[in-house]
């Protein structure tokens, strides 16, 4: 019987899904997310937090780091994507 673990980080077209880069909060984490996507890339936002973005102040904190994942083949492109948005911050 096939163990259903070994496909645990593994997407439908069976490409490996990675860590790519760790946030201080959501906010950052869904405006880098937001511009992979606009170039195709696609992203998956996990975090500590309620994964709530609201309209009042508190809504985009979070008590703990917001990791994103994507497939591995798509770690070079994306690395771009972010660096030439986060370049100046």
């Amino acid at each position: 019987m096939a163990d259903p673990e070994a496909n645990k980080n593994r997407d439908s077209t069976d490409e490996e899904i990675v860590r790519w880069r760790s946030f201080p909060g959501r906010l950052y984490a869904e405006m880098v997310a937001e511009a992979l996507r606009r170039e195709g890339i696609h992203c998956i936002i996990k975090g500590e937090d309620i994964g709530f973005l609201g309209g009042n102040t508190m809504s985009a904190y979070s008590p703990g780091r917001v990791v994103v994942y994507l497939k591995k083949s798509d770690l070079p492109r994306a690395d771009e994507v972010a660096n030439d948005m986060l370049d100046h911050i």
